[in-house]
């Protein structure tokens, strides 16, 4: 890659992604490349845009998520290695997850017209929740604060071909008590806000569980919950949380249509109340339906 930007002493492979403030770049340490203790080869360096190098709200938004990631571990959570700066560049070192994402797999499916195998969609809520549960219980900053993610959608959470699930993206999660920007900002992605979330409410570790419950539908049944002609009538959808109920078949048990039903209340206190508690209802359910809750499940995607 010839005309590929020098980043921080690595050699770029190719360029995997834009977003809102960053780029997102798979690259290889060199042999002269200064790395973090267990940091392997091949990696992703995530870049703030160029655009946004003299935004101080910018740099400290990519600061922060890189203070907030590099300090998870956990195998269904991408790692961050570390944060430097590279003459004008900031950089966020991180894993190398090769796959797709769900997003990428489930827009193929909804063009076929085609439900996820259930087991699988089981599955990748189950991976997901675990992420959730260990972001919501871990405590950061002196004064043990806790974390949402707040954009947990099919866009960011990766599907590897070895069968690992792995959530991304921490750009908009918010620490309480450390709250980046303003509170009542709108941020994430639309339709997969809790009503609380579009309206501007205060969230809590409820939000995230109310977008795995959105996965979960469409994943069940092959299309999209919230649609709009435009984003006002989006934001009303999402904001009246009007969720049609999902049919049961031999290839949904009824006990799956409840899950789902009961993930998406737009009274959150009616919903799974913590991550373990939905976890424990897909653990139920799999052993009712006979469904693996091990990469076994992703065996029909990944083609094995």
């Amino acid at each position: 890659m010839a005309d590929a930007p020098d980043l921080g002493g690595y050699e770029v492979v190719g360029r995997l992604a834009v977003g809102g403030m960053a780029e997102v770049y798979q690259a290889r340490a060199r042999v002269t490349t200064q790395r973090s203790p267990g940091e392997p080869d091949e990696i992703v360096i995530k870049r703030l845009h160029p655009s946004f190098r003299s935004d101080t709200a910018y740099v400290k938004a990519f600061v922060d998520e890189a203070k907030l990631t590099v300090r998870l571990r956990h195998p269904n959570i991408v790692r961050t290695y570390r944060l430097f700066k590279a003459g004008p560049d900031y950089l966020m070192v991180q894993e190398l997850v090769s796959g797709r994402t769900l997003g990428y797999m489930q827009e193929l499916l909804v063009k076929a017209g085609a439900a996820m195998p259930p087991e699988s969609a089981c599955y990748i809520a189950w991976c997901l929740l675990k992420a959730l549960d260990y972001i919501h219980r871990a405590k950061v900053g002196e004064n043990g604060a806790t974390i949402v993610h707040r954009d947990v959608n099919p866009a960011n959470l990766l599907l590897g071909i070895n069968g690992d699930v792995k959530l991304t993206d921490f750009g908009v999660a918010e620490v309480e008590g450390l709250m980046r920007g303003d509170s009542g900002a709108l941020r994430g992605t639309l339709p997969y806000m809790s009503p609380e979330q579009v309206l501007g409410l205060p969230v809590d570790a409820r939000t995230d569980l109310y977008a795995v419950g959105i996965i979960l539908w469409e994943l069940w049944s092959g299309r999209r919950l919230f649609v709009g002609e435009h984003e006002a009538e989006l934001m009303h959808k999402v904001r009246d949380a009007r969720v049609p109920l999902l049919t049961s078949s031999p290839e949904l048990p009824d006990y799956a249509v409840q899950v789902a039903r009961k993930a998406l209340f737009a009274d959150r206190a009616r919903r799974f109340q913590t991550a373990a508690e939905f976890i424990k209802a897909l653990e139920s359910l799999s052993r009712r339906a006979g469904w693996p809750l091990t990469v076994e499940a992703l065996q029909p995607l990944l083609g094995g």
